[in-house]
Parts: structure tokens; C-alpha cells; sequence
């Protein structure tokens, strides 16, 4: 089976833009139904893939957060290029973290919402999530269970190699939470392991955003742009955009 990567999404309107950000092991597929339905309510809306993502995990591995951080600033160049000059940003997950980084390092993103972001995750607990994509991925694409086994035993005795730089990067967003100013919306589910509820509040607790809220979706678990509770995160989302003031 041939495998080909996600293209970037990008979908013109209005005088307003919005980067979404999808999570690790994800693609744009993340995304594109909050993308378009922002986009239907005068959004311009850009969605990088992350650098190795969709491509299956020979890819993945040989990728990495810097790579990952390049993707979110190409895609805010471009709508600065492209004359917005109010750009918000959204996350799910990994988009959460690299949300959390753009509101403290990119100059004119004017507001924030993240879901499901990580907290204290080590490079064994991330080697996991690689593990388990792995083995989904080769199941799909037909692996036999020998092919199968013997990558899953590989990753285990040689993890990823940029997990080391990916633990840093949840680790130093959490430490600067307090340089973000800008409006914030935290996310997370009620189905979801409890420590992205932990990570909620202490994101919530420590920005140093004015204008801020947090909000669980009681039927939706860790991908929240595919859960029970969309149609109402994505009408919450919105409402807070547009509630965000020039």
C-alpha cells in the first residue's frame, strides 16, 4: 500500500485567521471538521502537518518537536504574509503544547485554545503512544504479526530519538505559562485519563492571561475535536474567538 502524506489545509475567508494543530501521531484529520466550521463562520483557517506525521512510523521517528515548531511558524508566516493581522491558534494534544508556545513566542497571535494537553510525560510514557501507533499502522497496511513484533521489540530497546527533546518541550511550556497574556480557553475530557485534568489546572492556574476559562466535556475523551461533545466545543470555541477583542 502506498502512502502519501496529508497535505497542509488552508481555507481563505474574512479579515480573522486561525492556526489548528493537531496531536502527536495525528494529522490534519484532527482538525478539518473544527477548521471548516470555523471557516463557515469567517475564519480564515490554516492546519499544518507536523513534519513526519501520516506517513506511517519509519517516518515519525526520524522527526522531531523543532521540525514540529517549524511547521506552526511556516503556517503563521504565511497568514502574516498574506495580510492577517489578528491570528489565533488551537491545539489538541501536542497542538496544545506547540498553542501554549506560539502564545508566549509569536508576537501578534491574539488568542489561544488548547485541549488535552500533556503534563509530566516522560520519554517511556511517549515511547508508548509511538509503540501502539506503530502497531495500528503496520496492522493497517497488512504487516504480518513476525514484521510486527519484531519493530515493536526494536522501538522498545531503541525509542524514538527525539523523545528526549519532546519531554523538554511539555516541560518548558509548562514552566512558562506565566509570559502568556493573551486570552486563553482550556480543554479537556471527562473520559480522559485524569492527569489532563490536572494538567488543566495547573495550565489555568499559572498563565498569565486576564481573560481566561476552562471547560471539561463530560462524554468526550482525549482526541476532543472527534468526541461526543464536538458540535459543543466547537460552537464554545467560537464563541470565545469572537468574543476576543481587537
Amino acid at each position: 500500500m502506498k502512502i502519501t502524506q496529508p497535505d497542509p489545509v488552508y481555507l481563505e475567508e474574512g479579515d480573522k485567521a486561525v492556526i489548528l494543530l493537531h496531536s502527536f501521531t495525528g494529522t490534519t484529520r484532527d482538525m478539518k471538521e473544527l477548521g471548516e466550521y470555523l471557516n463557515t463562520n469567517g475564519y480564515a483557517v490554516s492546519i499544518p502537518i507536523f513534519e513526519g506525521h501520516g506517513m506511517g512510523p519509519d517516518a515519525l521517528v526520524e522527526s522531531s518537536p523543532s521540525e514540529w515548531w517549524d511547521n506552526v511558524v511556516e503556517s503563521y508566516e504565511k497568514l502574516k504574509d498574506e495580510g492577517y493581522e489578528r491570528i489565533f491558534i488551537a491545539g489538541v494534544s501536542l497542538g496544545g503544547i506547540l498553542s501554549l508556545k506560539a502564545a508566549y513566542s509569536l508576537d501578534d497571535i491574539n488568542g489561544a485554545v488548547v485541549m488535552s494537553v500533556p503534563q509530566g510525560k516522560d520519554i517511556e510514557d511517549l515511547n508508548k503512544r509511538v509503540v501502539s501507533y506503530t502497531e495500528n499502522f503496520m496492522e493497517f497496511v497488512g504487516r504480518n504479526d513476525a514484521e510486527i513484533d519484531a519493530r515493536l521489540k526494536e522501538l522498545e530497546r531503541e525509542p524514538m530519538a527525539s523523545l528526549p527533546e519532546f519531554e523538554s518541550l511539555i516541560e518548558e511550556v509548562h514552566s512558562r505559562l506565566g509570559e502568556i497574556t493573551v486570552p486563553l480557553a482550556v480543554k479537556y475530557g471527562g473520559k480522559d485519563a485524569p492527569l489532563y485534568e490536572e494538567s488543566a489546572d495547573h495550565i489555568y492556574e499559572n498563565t498569565g492571561s486576564e481573560a481566561k476559562d476552562m471547560k471539561v466535556y463530560p462524554n468526550t475523551g482525549h482526541l476532543m475535536t472527534k468526541g461526543k461533545d464536538k458540535k459543543l466545543l466547537f460552537k464554545d470555541i467560537l464563541h470565545f474567538l469572537d468574543s476576543i477583542e481587537a
